[in-house]
C-alpha cells in the first residue's frame, strides 16, 4: 500500500470518528488509543522537523480547505 492510500485512509478514519455519535465504539476507540499509543521517538523528532521547516517556509504551506477536499473518498 502506497503513502498517498495510506494517508486517504486515514483522513477517511478521521473524518468518520469526528462524526461518531456511537458511545460505546467512542469508548472503545479509547481505551485502544490509551493502551496502544505511544510514539516512538524518532517519529517525535521526524514531526518536530517538519514543524520547523514549515515555520521557516509559510509561503509554501497548503488550505486546510484545498487538502482536505482533495482527499476525500466516496
Amino acid at each position: 500500500m502506497n503513502t498517498q492510500t495510506i494517508e486517504k485512509q486515514k483522513l477517511h478514519l478521521i473524518m468518520w470518528i469526528s462524526q461518531l455519535q456511537d458511545i460505546s465504539l467512542i469508548e472503545k476507540l479509547k481505551e485502544f488509543q490509551e493502551d496502544n499509543f505511544e510514539i516512538p521517538q524518532w517519529h517525535k523528532d521526524i514531526v518536530r522537523e517538519r514543524i520547523i521547516k514549515s515555520e521557516d517556509n509559510t509561503d509554501r504551506l497548503l488550505n486546510w480547505d484545498t487538502v482536505k477536499d482533495s482527499f476525500i473518498i466516496d
